[in-house]
């Protein structure tokens, strides 16, 4: 049995949506990709939302505009959880601003006594991430916040569809990212968004993203003396457009997101009971701590008794057929390029069980019960090996 972390989920509906944008000959970023914000947005109940060309390209327009719209200064603080992706720490150090890693929970993301501990008289943001599908704790992070008046960003790269007090994430910062890399909830093989509620911020990200440019922007009213606003820009920015060819990707995806999202939490529900059944966590082994009810599940995460078992488990697993992977990049503390890199950090025991002992294994709308059955039994078997005796 061959179980890989990415499947391709593209059907005759994304060949012929990608076929029909190529015969109108409007490739680049317009029409197709102002409908796929229009939806998404819709869809997320967000009032507006801005494509670009990957999640990271997203997590940057997001710093970016700490500085620009929200008026943040050199050396300002950003608390970020040690957990994540490079991509939502790089803008940052990028935009000069100082990264506070904080520990994560149980749940892998951002723990509250850290966020707590770590918070000071120059942080002016939190950039918060809902790590491989689970909600942070947003209530009692956005309690925070407004106690110290700052800034609330959201990563929901991994996490698209995700529901905290039935509010889908993305709606609860200022901002919020989101990936469309291939094998994500959806895919437009490489993509991503930024949704807000500020129509303002909004067009400001717009601009950024294409050079900073007025061109359809509500500030073109601004420039009366400019007859030609073709290219006028007023403001610092990027080229980190997407195209019409990976909107039409996205529009057709779109059509059947809720029905995968579903089968994703159901994979999850059913991996979540075997182990229980199975009595793993008698065994040292236990799972990413997730409330299904909120979750969108990317992944299934595993933490082993020791790094060794981690370490046996994760090289034989190909073996078996199945793909898997250290959690994310594990403890960004621990990566080699932010070893002198310009920030602060508070202690990290959590993130470095994660660091050391965590695995995910694949989830996907092509997943089966015995699937999962089939990982489950291909680990026990390879710790029976590792000790040399039954497992129980």
């Amino acid at each position: 049995m061959q179980i890989r972390l990415m499947e391709d989920s593209f059907t005759e509906k994304e060949f012929i949506a990608v076929m029909n944008c190529l015969k109108s000959g409007e490739y680049t970023q317009g029409r197709l990709v102002e409908e796929f914000e229009k939806k998404f947005a819709e869809w997320n109940s967000s009032k507006y939302a801005v494509m670009v060309n990957s999640g990271s390209s997203a997590n940057l327009l997001m710093a970016f505009m700490l500085k620009e719209y929200f008026g943040l200064k050199d050396g300002d603080e950003v608390i970020v959880p040690c957990v994540t992706w490079p991509t939502t720490i790089y803008p940052l150090i990028q935009n000069n601003l100082i990264p506070v890693l904080c520990d994560v929970d149980e749940s892998f993301n951002l723990d509250l006594s850290s966020l707590q501990r770590m918070v000071s008289s120059k942080t002016k943001a939190v950039f918060l991430v809902h790590l491989l599908g689970q909600p942070a704790r947003i209530a009692e992070i956005q309690q925070v916040c407004h106690e110290h008046k700052l800034i609330l960003l959201e990563d929901g790269c991994e996490s698209l569809g995700a529901k905290y007090s039935g509010k889908k994430i993305g709606n609860f910062g200022v901002m919020g990212s989101f990936s469309f890399y291939f094998g994500h909830h959806l895919t437009t093989i490489e993509g991503g968004m930024i949704t807000t509620d500020d129509f303002k911020l909004a067009d400001l990200l717009k601009s950024a993203r294409s050079h900073g440019w007025v061109r359809n922007s509500a500030r073109k009213e601004f420039y009366p003396e400019f007859k030609t606003q073709y290219f006028l820009f007023d403001m610092l920015g990027y080229n980190l457009r997407s195209t019409n060819i990976n909107a039409a990707l996205g529009l057709a995806q779109l059509e059947n997101l809720d029905n995968t999202i579903k089968i994703r939490s159901e994979n999850h529900r059913y991996f979540l009971q075997r182990i229980t059944e199975l009595g793993w966590s008698g065994m040292g082994v236990k799972a990413q701590s997730v409330n299904l009810e909120e979750s969108s599940s990317f992944s299934l995460a595993l933490l082993f008794k020791s790094q060794a078992e981690r370490d046996h488990v994760l090289s034989h697993l190909p073996e078996k057929g199945i793909e898997s992977r250290p959690i994310v990049a594990g403890n960004l503390l621990r990566q080699p390029v932010f070893k002198y890199a310009n920030l602060k950090a508070d202690k990290t025991p959590q993130a470095d069980l994660i660091h050391e002992q965590g695995i995910y294994l694949p989830n996907n709308q092509f997943m089966s019960k015995e699937k999962v059955d089939y990982m489950l039994d291909s680990i026990k078997a390879l710790l029976q090996g590792f000790h040399g005796k039954s497992w129980f």
